[in-house]
């Protein structure tokens, strides 16, 4: 059977735009390139996931719209379920990015139906949710409804992963039942309560900076952190009176086309590894390199990569 993991999805019908810079403060600036894709942190990983081989389960909360209309086309044709797929009166959400010529993106999100969905869809999906391998969450699906998910999930064992992105203080529910954290550097930084946009240079510098968020994460057993072209590290809660157990992964070398959605990537290699209960250091470098193959075009659904190209990636790069 393939790994199963449920997936507190999102839906954001992304508009991007390539610019030569960051404009100012009314200024405006010309575009070289414009992209218009269905996305979203939780589609994103969901259809990761599905192509990596997963069994996935997704809870997402859309329009009667167009893009409500391409997301269900696309999980039917991504071979995942739509039976937690809710159709609501508001629109759908929707992102504007701009990119600069170095990948890096600028986001801004209107979440649309992702805020409409409630409680009562997560005791509708019990069952799934209770019986998968791993329930994983992001920022862009709303509060109550991870806090609820994740409080039925570690009730019954399941472990969860949280990518708390778009960043926002976590409920205090929520770091009683968060088993993993993936985070960006400026998510490490708000963890640590460092300034977010200082974060340190040396990835052996975060044991140190995080140390006392073990006490305020009752259940949390590891923080995993992206680095950008410096690759991932990942710290295990440390026992009574020790250091964290501190490990790191280098990331492949490429030339960064687009960095939005490099994340998600990261996060299909990572859980798909774990799922496979592969070695830590070995799940750090799934993360790595999915991450690196999105990063390196353009787009981001259409070039999720599948459990065969990943392995490719892997020989290539070695």
């Amino acid at each position: 059977m393939p790994p199963q993991i449920f997936i507190l999805g999102s839906l954001i019908q992304a508009c991007c735009w390539w610019v030569g810079h960051m404009p100012r403060a009314g200024e405006s600036i010309q575009a070289s390139a414009l992209r218009l894709e269905l996305g979203g942190k939780g589609l994103n990983v969901a259809v990761g996931m599905a192509r990596l081989g997963a069994c996935v389960e997704v809870l997402l909360g859309c329009g009667n719209d167009h893009a409500g209309n391409a997301a269900v086309h696309l999980l039917h044709n991504e071979g995942i379920s739509t039976q937690h797929v809710h159709r609501m009166e508001s629109p759908s959400g929707h992102g504007a990015g701009l990119i600069t010529p170095n990948g890096q993106s600028f986001i801004s999100i209107f979440p649309g139906a992702n805020a409409l969905l409630d409680t009562t869809h997560i005791e509708q999906a019990r069952a799934d949710l209770c019986s998968a391998q791993t329930v994983y969450a992001q920022f862009e699906t709303a509060m109550p409804v991870i806090v609820s998910a994740f409080a039925l999930a570690h009730a019954h064992g399941v472990p969860t992963v949280l990518n708390p992105s778009p960043w926002q203080e976590p409920d205090a529910a929520l770091k009683r039942t968060t088993h993993t954290l993936i985070v960006n550097e400026t998510e490490a930084a708000q963890l640590a309560m460092l300034p977010w946009n200082e974060p340190p240079e040396e990835p052996e510098i975060w044991e140190c900076a995080l140390a006392n968020v073990w006490s305020e994460w009752a259940s949390l057993q590891r923080i995993v952190i992206t680095l950008g072209s410096r690759g991932s590290l990942a710290l295990a809660r440390p026992e009574a009176g020790e250091r964290s157990d501190f490990i790191h992964a280098s990331a492949p070398v490429i030339d960064c086309v687009d960095s939005t959605g490099a994340g998600d990537a990261f996060s299909c290699g990572y859980l798909w590894a774990s799922l496979q209960n592969q070695p830590l250091v070995e799940a750090l470098r799934w993360g790595n390199r999915c991450g690196a193959h999105v990063a390196a075009k353009r787009g981001v659904i259409e070039v999720l990569p599948s459990a065969d190209e990943a392995r490719t990636w892997f020989k290539v790069s070695a």
